[in-house]
């Protein structure tokens, strides 16, 4: 078995110190000129060399983990290609990516994510300011998905949503969320969000029903919709419950958009598919994982032209179900 090359054959074969390799390969580049990075760079390139985790850490007293930190709740299909898009990006500065979801109380998450001594933590919605503070302090990196400063508590998404749905006329409008007896960490900001756009605009506040993901719970959470009168605006916690209440309206004979009109989150591949198709919200979710390791980069020191930062924003992808 080929022997794994170390820093000192990088420093041979580029010819400078190993300092001048740790220096460059840990994202400290300033210091050097062009020329010296290119050769260090090229060498550790043709030798296939990544720094050793365990080395650094015992200098540093921390790993090269970075944790990607989930809330425990049900996910689409974007999970992956979310990990894939951070593995990706981590790759150029030898990070170690670990997926760990929520644990039941943000005490027991926040001793875990201290366990495992990361180098940074990449959030999906876990931590609130203060624990994203809290976190930092013992010097680990924090980048969070929660926008901040538009003053709204989902970024947008719910007034996106309840325009959709009144497109057609007036009508009551409703937030279905996930039963799942997992902590949501985004319901809640949904249904806010949805309650806010009714009082700015002078109507009836928003009502919630919670639907299991069965034809038989959505038929029953559209029972639950009509008995308190129609036409109804759903907007659904994310396509699963869309295409659950879908099927229930099926089976129900309830006519769709005209006695009620859905509009998911997440452009899932399937939601296309369903009959009708499902009205959705793209939530930019390739381009948001980019900036969030953009983000990761830039704390980290690494030089990443501006030119490459994505645009993200949520979009009405219009079906029939609106």
């Amino acid at each position: 078995m080929e022997k794994p090359a170390t820093a000192a054959d990088v420093a041979r074969l580029a010819g400078v110190s190993r300092s001048t390799v740790s220096f460059i390969l840990n994202g400290k580049l300033d210091r050097f000129p062009d020329e010296t990075r290119r050769r260090v760079l090229e060498a550790a390139e043709r030798l296939r060399y990544r720094p050793s985790s365990a080395g650094r850490s015992l200098v540093s007293g921390r790993s090269d983990t970075v944790i990607v930190l989930l809330p425990n709740t049900t996910f689409g299909s974007n999970l992956q290609d979310a990990v894939d898009r951070v593995v990706e990006h981590s790759d150029t500065f030898g990070g170690n990516v670990v997926v760990r979801f929520a644990s039941t109380t943000i005490d027991a998450t926040l001793d875990a994510v201290r366990a495992l001594r990361p180098l940074a933590v990449v959030d999906f919605g876990v931590l609130g300011a203060e624990d994203r503070e809290n976190v930092e302090k013992t010097g680990v990196i924090v980048v969070s998905s929660l926008r901040r400063g538009d003053g709204q508590p989902d970024g947008g998404i719910g007034e996106i949503q309840a325009d959709a749905l009144l497109r057609r006329g007036p009508r009551r409008l409703w937030f279905a969320s996930l039963s799942d007896n997992r902590i949501d960490a985004y319901g809640p900001h949904r249904f806010k969000a949805l309650q806010r756009f009714c009082e700015q605009r002078g109507l009836e506040p928003p009502r919630s029903v919670s639907v299991p993901l069965t034809v038989e719970g959505g038929a029953a959470a559209l029972r639950e919709v009509l008995e308190v009168g129609g036409p109804a605006g759903i907007a659904c916690y994310n396509d699963d419950v869309g295409m659950a209440l879908l099927a229930g309206a099926r089976r129900e004979g309830v006519h769709v958009p005209e006695m009620v009109s859905l509009v998911g989150v997440d452009n899932t591949p399937m939601s296309a598919l369903s009959a009708p198709t499902l009205s959705t919200i793209d939530t930019g979710f390739p381009a948001m994982v980019d900036l969030l390791s953009i983000q990761l980069e830039r704390r980290l020191g690494r030089d990443v032209d501006a030119a490459a930062e994505p645009v993200h924003r949520f979009t009405l992808v219009e079906r029939e179900s609106s």
